[in-house]
């Protein structure tokens, strides 16, 4: 889907989700262009065209006007009745309204060759933009780009919505489905009341009618990307039961992303931290570098081309051509990824009432400027990292199982990551990580996995935002037992301040089950870290952490292999051929 394609899509699934306890998914299904007659192909061109034209008109409109026609307490909304005061002349007005016989801009003097339903159509789609417009430039300044500075040739298509358009069965040779459409192209100028139709076959997969009838269908969308493909958008409404298994045990799951590791997830539950699970992606890493090498290539080519006074246009749709391969790459691992948790926490739901947490790395795009003494490797890895894409196709994911994913008290939340990966998870200690994947805590001696001792963090933090789960027998006792430890810190490793706990340890001397109610910031049992290597029975080849597997935490505290938590299997990308 286009840039604005999707920016408009996701107003609608907000305008949807407001309306109803449902979310909206988009379906994108192919037109079978070659099929279609040359007269319905021309009167398509001549209706999008028309619909941009008309689009384009209304954001000059509002960017003209835009201080008449700002409202709400954030001023980042369009007043749809101001707007029509402007541009829309009204006779058959409500008893006690007066008429409009001119206003300053007439649309339809302007646009004669549309009807007044396509034209509240478009008026609805440019709202949209200009609003998610005027949001960006609160967020990021002066740096937003405005709606009327996008390229003329682009087109802008209106979303269609369910009174103006239906999708038919006809089993033909050309096509089984087909979209009906209005076509008032030439309704003023006959004279007619009743509209013409098109009618376009579609390329509709049995994967597309399972997500079509998974809801009701609500609006479509033509349009065509950057290789004048065609394509139909269908906004499909699902509605969903919010209300959770109360029966069930509640658990947190903290995930924590990562480049090299694509995730780290860990269960936290009222007894203990039940399971921690990878998800890598090697496959991923190899393809990026790769073309980050081609990459480079090009770019260097082309700046000798340049400083020769050579040319260099061919090699420039050559960069233009690698950069958008290795952006698909990358969109296409993301995607397999967020299946990969989200089916993880499908199980994971049939045994708990599960909470997800996820980390929100805000501004780490900072950390990768030039002069932060990082590196160049360091600069391109990070902003080559979509985690906000990542976490935004989670989010919406679980939002179409039913979670609650916003308001008050949310099921599924993105809390800051600062500091997770470095701060012991047992004490609260600041801890060191003599390599990336493994964290020391000289404070209490405390060693494991950082990106295991992240998750187990930001679950935590998951705890603490959400007064819901505060009386949760087990639970509860996390941010009490992480209050306690953090007020006393050990002054040497190994060993806790007599002062504030009165000489005795704050691991309990138990088996290594935990009773009820006990929480697992008190009860650690530690596992082996043999575990953590991506295959089974292989290290990580790291000396640190062979160090580990000999010397535990606590003498006495850790019992047997068998008996200690569980550790689960990394999960791959996709798979190499």
């Amino acid at each position: 889907m286009t840039r604005n394609g999707s920016e408009l899509y996701k107003r609608i699934r907000r305008m949807t989700m407001a309306r109803s306890k449902g979310v909206t998914i988009a379906v994108k299904v192919p037109v079978k262009w070659e099929s279609m007659t040359e007269r319905t192909k021309q009167r398509l061109r001549q209706t999008v065209g028309r619909d941009t034209r008309v689009i384009r008109a209304f954001l000059g409109i509002m960017e003209q006007h835009e201080d008449e026609l700002l409202t709400g307490k954030s001023r980042i909304r369009i007043n749809d009745g101001e707007l029509d005061r402007l541009t829309m002349t009204a006779l058959k007005v409500k008893s006690g309204a007066s008429q409009r016989t001119s206003v300053p801009h007439d649309f339809k003097v302007r646009f004669p060759r549309i009807s007044q339903n396509e034209m509240t159509e478009c008026r609805q789609t440019a709202v949209a933009l200009y609003e998610s417009y005027l949001r960006l430039r609160k967020k990021k300044g002066r740096r937003a780009s405005r709606p009327t500075s996008i390229n003329c040739s682009r087109r802008i298509p209106r979303w269609v919505f369910s009174q103006r358009f239906k999708l038919v069965e006809k089993k033909t040779s050309t096509s089984r489905w087909w979209l009906d459409i209005r076509d008032a192209l030439d309704s003023v100028q006959e004279g007619r009341s009743h509209h013409d139709r098109l009618v376009v076959p579609l390329k509709i997969s049995p994967h597309h009618l399972n997500q079509i009838r998974r809801g009701e269908v609500k609006a479509v969308q033509l349009f065509t990307d950057r290789q004048r493909k065609w394509w139909l958008t269908i906004a499909v409404r699902i509605t969903i039961n919010e209300s959770p298994e109360e029966h069930l045990p509640v658990a947190i799951l903290g995930i924590d992303l990562g480049i090299e590791k694509a995730a780290c997830s860990t269960l936290l539950t009222p007894e203990k931290t039940r399971e921690t699970q990878y998800f890598v992606q090697r496959e991923k890493v190899k393809s990026i570098k790769k073309y980050d090498r081609l990459v480079a290539a090009l770019q260097r080519e082309m700046h000798t081309r340049q400083n020769n006074g050579l040319a260099y246009d061919g090699v420039t749709d050559k960069l233009g051509h690698m950069r958008s391969k290795r952006e698909n790459v990358a969109r296409e691992y993301d995607r397999v990824l967020v299946r990969q948790l989200l089916n993880y926490i499908s199980e994971l739901s049939k045994k708990y009432t599960l909470y997800v947490a996820i980390g929100r790395l805000k501004n780490i795009r900072m950390r990768a400027k030039r002069g932060n003494y990082q590196g160049r490797r360091f600069r391109g890895m990070i902003h080559s990292w979509a985690f906000a894409r990542i976490t935004d196709s989670l989010k919406h994911g679980l939002a179409q199982l039913g979670w609650k994913v916003d308001g008050k008290d949310p099921r599924f939340r993105a809390v800051p990551e600062g500091w997770t990966s470095i701060m012991c998870w047992m004490c609260g200690s600041k801890g060191t990580r003599p390599k990336q994947n493994y964290f020391h805590c000289p404070s209490c001696g405390h060693k494991t996995n950082a990106d295991r001792n992240g998750s187990i963090n930001i679950a935590a933090r998951m705890l603490k935002l959400t007064k819901s789960l505060h009386n949760v027998r087990g639970l509860g006792l996390w941010t009490r037992a992480l209050q306690k430890a953090r007020r006393a810190r050990p002054k040497a490793q190994g060993r806790i301040s007599k002062r504030l706990s009165k000489g005795k340890s704050l691991l309990s001397k138990k088996g290594p089950t935990s009773g009820s109610g006990e929480s697992a910031a008190v009860h650690h049992a530690q596992m082996s870290l043999l575990s953590f290597s991506d295959e089974s029975g292989m290290g990580d080849n790291d000396p640190a952490v062979g160090r580990t597997v000999e010397t535990l935490t606590v003498a006495g505290s850790d019992g047997p292999a068998k008996a200690q938590e569980k550790e689960a299997r990394t999960v791959g990308g996709i798979p190499s051929r």
